[in-house]
């Protein structure tokens, strides 16, 4: 009896092993909807499995294969025979190239489970119309548990993402898995990416790191987290400040596509909030679209990452509402980036000696010997970037004693300043001391000794950022 039980069940271990060649290159072929090819096979006993080397698995039709791995090693025990259970996949050395190709069929068979599948140091190549060719995403660690199970599956991982380039690492849960619409499959889990390198977009320096958390499916997962980036730079000022952020934001799985749905900032002084979108337009090519609005910020902060002056030459309070554009080309920050912006500069005051003592000594009195320097003024006005040049459509300044109305240029790549405009004034240009119109005072005086009633005033200003040349405008009639 007990020689025809074990006859039998070596009968039916061999009709039924799991692990032939055959039957392996089947499984994986229908769970990839692809076809599979083997360097070489063993089949193992003792723990029941098999080992596959050079193992290719490739769509019908396509150029490339969707996987290859070195070394497959499948293991398994007695309880996994008899109900579908490989308790260890380990795939050694594996590349994995993303490609969206329909499934070609369905299959009816009863799905193996996997209890753990292990894949560390595999690589996994997003194709990209680049000229840098594929992203690829490099995994030091990689570990999925209950693969295709009852209930949830866990994961974790840890890699070099490619964009910016950095360490993340991910862990969480996935599942009950959605067959009729994987993409519907429910996850979360928590991230964090470390000391990446902005410079990959060219036109920022600095390292970001950030940490947070995700759920939702795979097609639509909300992530909440925080960035901090010691010095956000612009690299062709090489001016930069540190950047703190708390956001929450929506992941579009299959295009990459995300919303920012709410992001609180710290941009120096700036307080920022924010919110839009970094997805792809009708050319396919992502654009960052982002409206930001700060009620608290200086000035100062807001301009000098943009300027290549050691240190600014305007400060004050700053209030703006301010649209940004960013494409995705590999010119100048400063040439690709548009913007549409109003603002409001409070206790406004140049910090350039030579411009702040024009501001309070031009056409001084004898008897003055300490002129006050600290006159502030207060600027508002609406503001558009394109290729780098700033066009003011209407830029107004106003302190006690003045107010002046401009319209022109500001040229951020070698910051020249074109504006003309009126001066209003309720005294004698001569006898200005301080402010606005200390300034035009000894350039205009001519014009006030023919007119000495007149209290608007053609001027212009001309000159840099740092160093600005203030003038009587004599294009305009007088």
């Amino acid at each position: 009896m007990l020689a025809a039980a074990l006859v039998t069940g070596a009968v039916l271990l061999h009709l039924y092993w799991p692990f032939t060649e055959a039957a392996v290159r089947r499984e994986l072929g229908n769970a990839a909807s692809a076809e599979v090819s083997f360097g070489r096979f063993h089949e193992k006993y003792f723990p029941p499995g098999c080992v596959a080397d050079g193992v290719v698995i490739k769509k019908s039709g396509a150029s490339v294969p969707l996987i290859t791995v070195g070394r497959l090693v499948i293991r398994s025990n007695i309880f996994g025979l008899l109900h579908h259970h490989v308790s260890l996949l380990r795939a050694e050395g594996a590349k994995v190239n993303w490609q969206h190709v329909a499934t070609d069929s369905e299959s009816h068979s009863k799905p193996t489970i996997i209890d753990k599948l292990v894949a560390d140091d595999a690589t996994l190549e997003v194709p990209r119309s680049s000229p840098d060719g594929p992203l690829r995403f490099v995994f030091h660690k990689f570990e999925v548990g209950n693969l295709r199970g009852q209930g949830q599956s866990s994961f974790a991982a840890e890699f070099d993402n490619p964009l910016p380039h950095g360490l993340l690492r991910v862990s969480g849960h996935f599942g009950p898995w959605n067959d009729s619409q994987p993409t519907k499959t429910a996850l979360d889990g928590n991230y964090s990416l470390e000391h990446a390198d902005l410079g990959v977009f060219h036109s920022i320096a600095g390292f970001v790191s950030s940490t947070g958390r995700f759920s939702g499916m795979f097609d639509h997962i909300e992530v909440q987290g925080q960035t901090s980036t010691p010095e956000l730079q612009v690299t062709s000022t090489h001016h930069g400040l540190p950047l703190q952020t708390d956001f929450s934001a929506l992941v579009v799985g299959p295009s990459g596509d995300v919303f920012l749905r709410t992001v609180k900032a710290q941009f120096g002084r700036d307080e920022l909030d924010a919110h839009g979108s970094i997805a792809r337009g009708g050319d396919r090519r992502r654009v960052g679209n982002i409206d930001i609005q700060c009620d608290n910020g200086r000035i100062e902060d807001t301009f000098y990452p943009f300027i290549h002056s050691p240190k600014p030459a305007l400060i004050g309070k700053v209030k703006f509402r301010m649209h940004v554009m960013i494409p995705p080309d590999k010119e100048k920050f400063v040439k690709k980036i548009t913007l549409q912006s109003t603002f409001q500069i409070d206790d406004a005051q140049f910090t350039h000696p030579e411009t702040q003592l024009r501001l309070s000594k031009i056409a001084e009195t004898p008897k003055q010997q300490n002129p006050d320097i600290a006159i502030p003024a207060q600027f508002q006005g609406q503001v558009s970037l394109k290729d780098g040049i700033a066009r003011f459509s209407e830029l107004k300044v106003q302190d006690q004693g003045a107010t002046a109305a401009f319209r022109g240029n500001f040229d951020l790549t070698d910051q020249r300043v074109n504006m003309r405009g009126q001066l209003k004034t309720e005294a004698s240009l001569t006898k200005a001391t301080h402010g606005i119109k200390s300034v035009f005072a000894k350039v205009v005086e001519p014009f006030f000794k023919k007119k000495p009633h007149e209290t608007v005033v053609p001027v212009k200003i001309g000159g840099t950022y740092s160093h600005p040349q203030f003038g009587l405008d004599l294009s305009e009639k007088m």
